[in-house]
């Protein structure tokens, strides 16, 4: 495989909670997997986020591009975005690279990683395309139902996503439309929609396993990433929502079990900050609380 063949893209929001996101992510991939990702930052058009002029400091490359959270049904649904920077990144990667690793702010590396050069996604097992919901959806969509018991055991995956760059513009739009067939949605539907959208299109497809999760915190660090998308009571990346909270995450301070997924998550906040300070040798201000009160007791709100 040439890992140059393969361009990372990072979908994210205008946000804080986005932005600490893809600021770890950043440092994760280009110390990690050596790889400039390109993150895709979705917003009303306003100025990027601090952190994300950080990224650029650094020598990263962030690109703006328009909200597609709203559906056409007038509400909002977030991951909505997720499809939008795979239509997004289809048009900038013209002749730069044969395929989009499409991934959330969520995760970091580990090493380097050996994506595959054909379409394809992380397995996901707990995907059901029996569910009420994506039943009727792809009842809408007219997606025969020899088809979703067929394929929907390969179809189980999620982020990272890799999708030759000839055929990601017609996926997005198919995803788009996929997913604006699932009212009422869950957060899990962006995935569900994903595999409804290879059906309706009829494309080849392969599963991998590249990703370790924070499902428990002593979970073995042993695949090339990690999605930090679950927590507990001593650390959950939701702690870190807003401007005052998001802040907090440089200063998160626990032990954690070597060879752990959590020893990893820990050690690249902590090498993180020290990357986009290396010029300041000072810790951040000494008036900021360490992330949680103490090392060995999780904030109050959190038991």
């Amino acid at each position: 495989m040439k890992f140059d063949s393969h361009l990372i893209v990072v979908s994210a929001e205008n946000n804080a909670y986005s932005a600490w996101q893809a600021k770890l992510f950043y440092y994760s991939c280009v110390s990690k997997a050596d790889h400039q990702p390109l993150i895709v930052v979705h917003g009303s058009g306003g100025e990027l986020h601090a952190d994300y002029r950080e990224i650029v400091e650094a020598g990263g490359t962030v690109a703006q591009a328009p909200n597609y959270k709203l559906t056409p049904h007038g509400d909002e649904y977030p991951p909505r975005n997720t499809a939008g920077s795979l239509l997004h990144a289809a048009n900038l990667c013209q002749g730069q690279a044969d395929f989009i690793v499409l991934c959330d702010p969520d995760m970091i590396f580990t090493r380097r990683p050996e994506f595959p050069e054909v379409l394809s996604a992380n397995e996901c097992t707990y995907l059901n395309y029996t569910r009420d919901e994506v039943i009727r959806a792809s009842d809408k969509l007219r997606i025969p139902p020899e088809v979703l018991s067929t394929r929907g055991n390969e179809l189980k995956c999620g982020v990272p996503y890799v999708v030759p760059v000839a055929v990601a513009e017609r996926l997005a739009r198919a995803w788009l439309e996929t997913l604006d067939a699932f009212p009422p949605r869950t957060w899990i539907d962006i995935m569900h929609a994903f595999g409804l959208a290879l059906m309706r299109l009829n494309l080849p497809f392969q599963l991998f396993q590249m990703v370790d999760t924070t499902s428990r915190r002593d979970n073995k660090s042993e695949r090339e990433m990690i999605h930090y998308c679950y927590g507990d009571k001593a650390w959950n990346k939701r702690d870190f929502i807003t401007e005052d909270k998001a802040r907090l995450v440089w200063r998160t301070r626990i032990i954690a079990e070597p060879g752990t997924v959590m020893e990893q998550l820990y050690s690249q906040i902590k090498e993180a900050h020290e990357f986009y300070h290396k010029s300041d040798s000072s810790e951040l201000d000494s008036s900021e609380p360490l992330y949680p009160p103490s090392i060995f007791d999780a904030p109050e709100h959190l038991n």
